[in-house]
């Protein structure tokens, strides 16, 4: 793969990122980050905010290794979005993908799930990457966790994203970072510049 080196730091960085995973340069406007966006101020594709600080997740277990004990599971779509890029993303700022990827879905296990993109320099390695499963470089290496109870309830906290994670609707407001926040089966939930993930039934 082709790389880039950061104007800032000097850091090799992929050709498709959005910034600087060492120094949180953004290559699209050429700035170093600055303070966060407010929650509910809409995702816009800047440098990664500082991150809320959780206890690192437990690896995420193999089903079949867990077949009839009471663990936590939790069932995903994850997909791509078009309307949703349409509604949060200027012309011209980031490409829309091409060809599309295909919906996944995948089955975990844990209490806690973290979702984001890997980060070899920063040694982040979530359970749900999103970048690896859409191509989404707008979400930030720790975007947010689930957090499943035995019974299936989950909630998601946004542990300090830069473009913030929404709830039910495209031009909803961004969930309040550190705050967790019921989600159902069925309740879409955007983040990123085009990704959209659904708690399976």
């Amino acid at each position: 793969m082709n790389t880039r080196t950061c104007p800032n730091c000097g850091t090799p960085c992929g050709p498709d990122d959005v910034f600087c995973e060492n120094c949180g340069y953004d290559f699209i406007t050429g700035s170093l980050p600055t303070d966060a966006p407010m929650p509910g101020a809409g995702p816009g594709l800047g440098a990664e905010a500082e991150e809320i600080s959780l206890p690192a997740a437990p690896s995420v277990l193999d089903p079949e290794a867990d077949a009839g004990t009471d663990v936590a599971r939790l069932r995903l779509s994850i997909t791509v979005d078009r309307a949703y890029f349409d509604e949060v993303v200027s012309d011209g700022e980031i490409d829309f993908p091409d060809p599309v990827p295909p919906e996944t879905e995948l089955e975990l296990v844990g209490t806690e799930l973290h979702i984001g993109r890997t980060s070899e320099s920063r040694a982040i390695h979530p359970d749900i990457d999103v970048a690896d499963l859409t191509g989404d470089q707008a979400v930030s290496s720790r975007h947010a966790v689930f957090r499943v109870a035995d019974d299936g309830r989950c909630t998601i906290v946004d542990v300090g994203s830069t473009n913030g994670t929404f709830l039910d609707a495209i031009d909803s407001e961004a969930i309040e970072q550190g705050v967790p926040v019921e989600v159902k089966p069925g309740t879409p939930i955007y983040l990123g510049a085009w990704t959209r993930l659904t708690i399976l039934d």
